[in-house]
């Protein structure tokens, strides 16, 4: 075992990587936390707030804060769901509105800069190697996460 903490380490590095991302996206006025939203309720449609945060790895209050300016923007909309989509009566729906589908399609173009410049740092082979690392990392907790009674 590594004595080096695992969580420092991944931490600089997300914290170096973001910084990119949010140097590009600041033309749009987001960050990337703001863009990945933005680009997930836009590529999965209308999703409970629950649910949206599991799937990025967010607790509840972080979701809710990072909503709450997107909200106000106009950029998401809270809407009503099945109550089958939603995991509890006091969880609620998030959309993207026209003005949020228009802010994430013009941001795209700045995300893919961020992206590209992270993808020549890293070149391919150690991009490749990192996402497949980072994937079964995650999976390896969600197993233990669901293993926990």
């Amino acid at each position: 075992m590594l004595s080096q903490c695992s969580c420092s380490t991944l931490r600089q590095l997300t914290r170096k990587m973001t910084n990119i991302y949010d140097h590009y996206l600041a033309a749009d006025e987001l960050t990337i936390s703001q863009y990945s939203l933005l680009a997930r309720i836009g590529k999965y449609g209308p999703i409970g707030a629950i649910p949206l945060a599991g799937s990025m790895g967010m607790d509840r209050s972080t979701m809710s804060r990072t909503l709450k300016p997107l909200i106000a923007l106009g950029w998401i909309a809270t809407v009503d769901l099945p109550l089958e989509m939603l995991t509890d009566k006091r969880s609620f729906g998030v959309s993207l509105t026209a003005a949020g589908r228009q802010k994430w399609q013009a941001s795209m173009p700045n995300w893919r800069k961020a992206q590209n410049e992270i993808n020549a740092i890293l070149g391919d082979e150690t991009h490749h190697a990192l996402m497949n690392l980072v994937d079964n990392a995650n999976l390896k907790f969600e197993q233990h996460e669901h293993s926990i009674p």
